[in-house]
């Protein structure tokens, strides 16, 4: 197992080293805990354990390196599983005081000592069938069952249906299959296809042609983790009549219940699809608007999402409020987002509202605050708010002259603005000012610079045509 050794120290950091008495035992032993990147001792997590045979670094690494799963800790007690003899369906004697600290002590402790929630067993080889053991006897100690390269089924062959019949709950139940000895792949595909049907169960199997016995956990860990993680990224819809903040809430609860925290990221995109066709009230959305405000994980960037989606939706005002509170959010922590963006829709909002002169007042307040970072964008915009809503074409033309200076300066990024956009739009201001001449020779700059600018040769066809500007 070299090989998962040194894989396997990605980002997870070293482990607690506990010494547990056990009365079963009336001996010590030892347990290791890895705990998160940024563990918080006030926050309850799921737990992984591991049995038998200890990855539990290379588990925890993966944990630390994947979005879809949940923060997790990851258990593995040196323990005497006793299941080796395989003709024997049961534990030896110091197996069965082994299995007694592990169900009466070891799960509680961990659960007292670190305050987790969903438990999950793991175990490859031996340690598969030690978990088919305690599935068959006790099959509630866990929630979730991962079996990876299940070793000598010659015990347990019969009547498998009867796994799960002490469950109260439904548990889930991952089967990875090495490219093996037949008979242990043989016997995997009578285990799936005897447990598939049951309603304790939600299974899945699967095979890694590449994998040899002792490697099917390298291949087939992240699979078995978004198994039996899959919830955790996936949203439930509102219910018929449930307002925005109720639904915030109530997801937030489910969630936190179950794996002492929420994939908050995943959560606002989710919620972002679902404000683009919301028909909630102002008020509803504002009251939801609030609670994100609010949660901890909210920043910069989880409030500017919100709004284009709300913009989908027609509520403008509501938008703007999303913007708003987004460049609150830069004021006290570093901002995931470029402010200037945020001023720029913020100004579409007011725009939407027939607020013209607000838009203006926006872009102008946002090159104040972003200028020195590179508000050339935002100059391109106030340029053709003042021309295109006649708020002050002559200024307009001025503002974009300005820009042009910063882009043969190279004072600016023009990766937004493209140099024939300028021209066209100053163009365009002339023709309102019915300054045909220098409307023609901008227009003649922006198509050299790029011929298939449509609102240049739009323009130019009104100016062949004789057609005369509305104000």
């Amino acid at each position: 197992m070299l090989l998962l050794a040194v894989s396997s120290g990605i980002r997870a950091q070293k482990p607690e080293t506990l010494k547990l008495f056990s009365i079963a035992l009336q001996d010590s032993v030892p347990v290791k805990v890895w705990l998160p990147e940024d563990y918080q001792p006030g926050r309850k997590y799921p737990v992984i354990y591991e049995f038998i045979y200890d990855h539990t670094n290379f588990i925890a690494a993966t944990l630390q390196n994947m979005w879809s799963t949940p923060q997790t800790i990851v258990v593995y007690a040196e323990i005497e599983g006793g299941n080796e003899h395989y003709s024997n369906p049961w534990l030896t004697d110091a197996g069965q005081k082994y299995y007694a600290f592990l169900k009466n002590e070891l799960l509680d402790s961990i659960t007292a000592r670190y305050h987790t929630t969903c438990r999950t067993a793991m175990g490859l080889s031996q340690g598969a069938d030690y978990l088919n053991y305690i599935l068959r006897n006790d099959p509630q100690l866990f929630d979730s069952y991962a079996v990876f390269s299940i070793e000598r089924p010659v015990y347990y062959q019969a009547n498998l249906q009867t796994y799960t019949s002490k469950l109260a709950n439904k548990i889930s139940y991952f089967i990875a299959v090495a490219n093996d000895m037949q008979e242990r792949m043989d016997f995997a595909a009578r285990l799936y296809d005897s447990l598939k049907t049951s309603p304790y169960l939600n299974i899945r199997k699967e095979y890694y042609p590449h994998a040899e016995h002792s490697y099917s956990i390298l291949y087939g860990l992240p699979d078995a983790l978004n198994f039996i993680y899959e919830d955790y990224a996936l949203f439930p819809d509102p219910a018929p009549g449930e307002k925005p903040a109720g639904y915030f809430d109530r997801v937030l609860a489910e969630k936190n219940a179950k794996y002492g925290m929420l994939n908050y990221p995943g959560f606002i995109l989710h919620l972002c699809t679902l404000l683009e066709t919301t028909q909630a009230t102002p008020d509803e959305i504002r009251s939801l608007l609030s609670r994100v405000n609010g949660h901890e994980n909210t920043g910069d960037l989880e409030l500017f999402n919100l709004g284009p989606s709300l913009m989908q939706a027609g509520l403008y005002e509501a938008a703007g409020q999303a913007f708003r509170l987004s460049l609150e959010k830069q004021k006290g922590a570093a901002p995931r987002m470029d402010p200037a963006s945020i001023y720029s829709w913020l100004a579409r909002a007011y725009e939407k509202l027939g607020e013209d002169a607000k838009a203006l007042e926006t872009l102008e307040e946002g090159y104040e605050q972003t200028q020195s970072k590179g508000g050339g964008f935002l100059l391109y915009r106030i340029g053709t708010v003042r021309i295109e809503k006649n708020l002050d074409v002559k200024a307009g033309i001025g503002t974009l002259k300005t820009l042009l200076s910063q882009v043969r300066q190279n004072t600016v990024m023009t990766v937004f603005i493209p140099t024939d956009k300028i021209y066209a739009e100053i163009a365009k201001g002339y023709w309102k000012l019915k300054d045909k001449k220098q409307a023609r020779e901008n227009l003649r700059k922006a198509l050299e610079l790029n011929p298939d600018n449509p609102e240049a040769r739009e323009l130019q066809k009104k100016l062949n045509e004789g057609e005369k500007p509305v104000k």
